[in-house]
């Protein structure tokens, strides 16, 4: 009679076991690999200025050595980098669409991108070391405005009602994650163009003559960008605006304007060379050259930020204010927990769906060894009588019965992990059961197998179910030798 209930009760714990390893190893693979994306997109960690935590606009930041070096040696940081974020146009022959475009430098971690693009390459100098003109988009971008791979696109920036910059860019790579908030929207090009176009630096220029005029050389400044009215200074001269100015130079000679603002912007400075062709001549305005000379770019004294990859998740808490502390009071560093809220409580939330889960199996699987230790119990009264009878002690009695619901209990245990982990590798390497990107934000089942997990769901369910035979094996203490005997 005891054993279809012996059969249903280790079939019971069997597919208990099962549902327990698959929805963990599924909860946890789906956390994981939506982390991973969201991280890939934006970093454990985003260090800016103040305000700056959930903004898709950079404020423009000086670099500091010091702070990227001390950013580096905190405990459990992987890679820092350097980043910035600004709104854009981008347009094609077949329309536009708004975009949020990250500019990168040379010490951006490409792994995770490199990892998603579905064409092309990751943006990088050619043999030169000069930054192409090159532009990484989504494939939902590519769709919407039909271009793909090679193609010219335009992108536009408006500063201001009055600074509206365009450039042109091929399209190096296409990427896809599935994540609709970032496919929608990120571009990826060079951090230069960024600082360039978003005017955050001063663009100094000097301009002169090609020749003399009624004997002179006219030569004046232009100054772009910065914040508020703009300062020429001209060292060695009296001279305080653009000009233009008249000049009647009789030897080789330079000049040089250094352009600044009124908020401490960087300044730039621009020079003009001019070398006469003859030069045992004194006249002025005699044939002549001119060289202009750039200085540095102010534009790339700025980024948007600092960008910091831990090499674990699980130190984001524990880095925050080792982090914190790190950086000025002026700067402010946002964990991606807090930069994107929704998603992670989504995540988070689904951890309850485990564990409501695992409660239901093990309460099903204490129901139903207690009914198979009942019945086994009421099947056996005569044989307890008997060893009652020899003199045996009850708990001599329940151990021997506990003893075979651990071994049923143990069987039970075994084939669910042998079922639940065999379903977790036919995922893993075969993406049997597929998704739908459009609503799950990956095309596949995503698993992850944790042997310390596993080894916990199993000692857990065990100790337990155990535990819970104490009560239906306590009715042996009830049976007595006389009446078991008398009725068997």
């Amino acid at each position: 009679m005891s054993r279809p209930i012996v059969r249903i009760a280790t079939a019971g714990i069997t597919v208990g076991m099962v549902l327990m390893i698959v929805s963990f190893a599924v909860v946890r693979g789906f956390q994981r690999e939506v982390r991973s994306k969201v991280i890939g997109f934006g970093s454990h960690f985003q260090v800016s200025q103040l305000g700056d935590g959930r903004s898709l606009e950079s404020s423009r930041l000086l670099f500091e050595d010091n702070v990227y070096q001390q950013l580096k040696e905190v405990e459990g940081v992987q890679h820092v980098q350097t980043f910035a974020i600004k709104p854009g146009i981008l347009e094609t022959a077949s329309g536009l669409q708004g975009v949020v475009a990250k500019g990168v430098g040379n010490d951006f971690d490409w792994t995770y991108l490199s990892s998603v693009l579905v064409e092309g390459e990751i943006l990088k100098p050619d043999s030169t070391g000069i930054k192409p003109m090159e532009i990484i988009i989504s494939s939902y971008i590519a769709n919407r405005l039909q271009t793909e791979l090679g193609e010219k696109v335009s992108l536009y920036f408006i500063n201001s009602e009055s600074d509206a910059r365009q450039q042109n860019f091929t399209i190096s790579g296409i990427y896809r994650t599935d994540l609709e908030d970032f496919d929608n929207q990120f571009v990826f090009t060079d951090l230069s163009f960024i600082q360039k176009y978003a005017g955050w630096g001063i663009d100094a220029q000097i301009l002169s003559d090609t020749a003399c005029l009624e004997g002179v050389i006219a030569i004046g400044a232009l100054g772009f960008g910065g914040e508020g009215e703009l300062r020429f200074e001209w060292p060695g001269s009296e001279w305080d605006d653009q000009g233009p100015y008249y000049v009647s130079p009789d030897r080789d000679t330079s000049f040089t304007v250094i352009v600044s603002d009124e908020a401490s912007t960087t300044p730039d400075t621009a020079t003009l060379v001019i070398n006469f062709l003859d030069d045992h001549s004194i006249l002025p305005c005699r044939p002549f050259t001119s060289v202009i000379r750039e200085g540095v770019p102010s534009e790339q004294s700025y980024i948007g930020g600092y960008e910091i990859l831990m090499s674990d998740y699980d130190q984001l808490i524990a880095a925050n204010e080792n982090i914190q502390r790190a950086i000025p009071f002026y700067l402010n560093a946002a964990k991606i927990t807090d930069r994107n809220p929704d998603i992670f409580a989504w995540l988070e939330m689904l951890d309850m769906n485990v564990y409501i889960i695992i409660i239901l199996m093990i309460i099903i699987s204490i129901i139903n060894m207690t009914s198979a230790l009942l019945i086994i119990i009421l099947e056996r009264q005569s044989m307890i009588g008997t060893l009652k009878a020899f003199g045996i002690r009850d708990r001599t009695v329940m151990n021997i019965f506990l003893i075979n619901s651990t071994w049923i209990i143990g069987k039970g245990l075994f084939w669910g992990n042998v079922i639940g982990i065999g379903l977790i590798l036919i995922q893993h390497f075969t993406g049997l059961v597929s998704l739908n990107p459009v609503n799950y934000y990956v095309d596949q089942v995503p698993v992850w197998i944790s042997l310390s997990a596993i080894l916990l769901l199993n000692a857990g369910t065990m100790l337990i179910c155990v535990l819970a035979l104490l009560i239906p094996a306590l009715y042996i203490t009830a049976i007595t030798p006389i009446k078991s005997i008398r009725f068997s």
